[in-house]
């Protein structure tokens, strides 16, 4: 039995490890705020939170960071399997599918991307610290998914393109990267088309 393998945090250094990153985020968070009283916000957010979090969990994800609409969530954050891509978007798609489209179950949007991270221990109350490019693009292709969508990075897709069959490609500008970056993105309410030839910009 494939046991993985586990690295034990230097407390001076950290080390580097192959993962995959996943951040999801509710859709219309900012409006719900501003239309309805803060325990409204809460009694719709924190059931819909409490799945999305039981969700990751389930597919070996670890919770790095929660806010109020959203978390970061890293896959291969302790042990490396060589399968951190795949549980990451099949937590992705099944993220963005618990969704719903009314005030009572707001949508779910998540962006995925994998490869090597730095990871070191953290100021309180954070355990660990993760550093590196799969991080940042990860943030930013969750930004760029509409309500209900998965946007996965070059690196992740590539790892699962055979998974998961055909999806939306475009390249995105995204904020701080030079170079435009491929992505592809799944709505699994949808049948995705196979290519999309056009420039997407995100802020």
């Amino acid at each position: 039995m494939d046991v993985g393998q586990q690295h034990h945090l230097d407390r001076t250094t950290g080390h580097r490890r192959e993962a995959a990153v996943l951040f999801a985020d509710l859709s219309g968070f900012t409006e719900l705020v501003e239309s309805v009283e803060p325990e409204i916000v809460y009694q719709v957010v924190r059931p819909l939170m409490d799945d999305l979090v039981t969700i990751a969990r389930h597919h070996g994800g670890e919770i790095q960071q929660v806010l109020g609409d959203g978390f970061m969530c890293v896959f291969g954050l302790y042990t490396t399997h060589g399968d951190e891509a795949e549980r990451a978007v099949a937590a992705g798609l099944e993220l963005v599918a618990a969704g719903g489209a009314r005030l009572i179950r707001p949508s779910v949007h998540a962006g995925v991307e994998a490869g090597e991270i730095f990871v070191t221990t953290s100021w309180p109350p954070a355990g660990y610290g993760v550093w590196g490019r799969p991080v940042n693009l990860a943030s930013r292709l969750c930004g760029l998914a509409g309500p209900g969508e998965l946007q996965i990075g070059p690196r992740a897709y590539a790892r699962v393109r055979r998974c998961v069959g055909p999806a939306r490609a475009g390249r995105a500008r995204l904020k701080g990267v030079t170079a435009p970056v491929l992505t592809h993105r799944i709505s699994p309410q949808r049948t995705p088309q196979q290519t999309d030839p056009a420039m997407i910009e995100a802020a």
